[in-house]
């Protein structure tokens, strides 16, 4: 099998833009979500919450099962509140 290595660079640039923008979704939807998925954990892709579950095993479960691939959707747990660390 041969791999083009321009074609290779050009699907992880577009996929590590997506997940940018998808966690930028989230950082911006947060509030938002809570309405829905408080205490829960979402999965995004393409700006949309795709699944979400009571613990990331049920959702990554989920989502295998649908023929989704986890490593490749961003998946997010939605808080009460945010919490800040100071170190």
């Amino acid at each position: 099998m041969t791999f083009n290595n321009n074609t290779m660079d050009e699907n992880l640039s577009h996929d590590l833009e997506r997940f940018q923008e998808d966690i930028l979704y989230f950082e911006n939807k947060k509030e938002e979500l809570r309405a829905e998925f408080l205490n829960k954990f979402v999965a995004i892709k393409n700006k949309r919450i795709i699944d979400s579950g009571n613990s990331i095993e049920e959702l990554r479960n989920r989502l295998e099962n649908n023929n989704q691939d986890p490593a490749r959707i961003i998946i997010e747990f939605v808080p009460e509140e945010e919490t800040i660390m100071i170190l």
